[in-house]
């Protein structure tokens, strides 16, 4: 029983520490600076990693993308595979996809979100740098 419960805080303990570590790599990424020349559009927006085969991207975050994209016609949404985007995918540290990049209307990174990212957060992290229309 006691071998079965270490097992179990080990395994707990190194969960925190792997989400506590993509938290610190994801605000490290942010911090840089960067900017991503290919979304300069004059528009926040949101750079959507993946691969040809991830299944969370497909299922997952790309109802979330598109129900975002329904709500805020202002900001643009860019799906790039990591392969066409490496230096990117190494200059912010990406670690898994999906990841989301939310960036200015210059295309400076404001927020990196490695994992799933549901379109509530995404929202709010949009919010900081472009806010919503408003209807009159």
């Amino acid at each position: 029983m006691e071998t079965r419960l270490l097992v179990l805080f080990v395994i707990i303990s190194a969960c925190a520490v792997f989400a506590w570590y993509i938290r610190w790599r994801s605000q490290q990424a942010a911090e840089r600076g960067t900017v991503i020349q290919a979304v300069v559009t004059g528009k926040a927006g949101i750079v959507a990693l993946t691969t040809d085969h991830c299944v969370q991207c497909e299922r997952l975050q790309k109802p979330a993308l598109q129900r975002i994209q329904h709500q805020r016609d202002d900001v643009s949404i860019t799906w790039r595979t990591v392969d066409q985007e490496p230096e990117l995918v190494k200059t912010l540290g990406i670690l898994t996809v999906p990841s989301t990049v939310v960036h200015d209307a210059q295309g400076k990174v404001i927020k990196v979100n490695m994992g799933y990212t549901d379109d509530t957060v995404l929202l709010q992290q949009l919010a900081i740098v472009s806010a919503p229309p408003h209807c009159s």
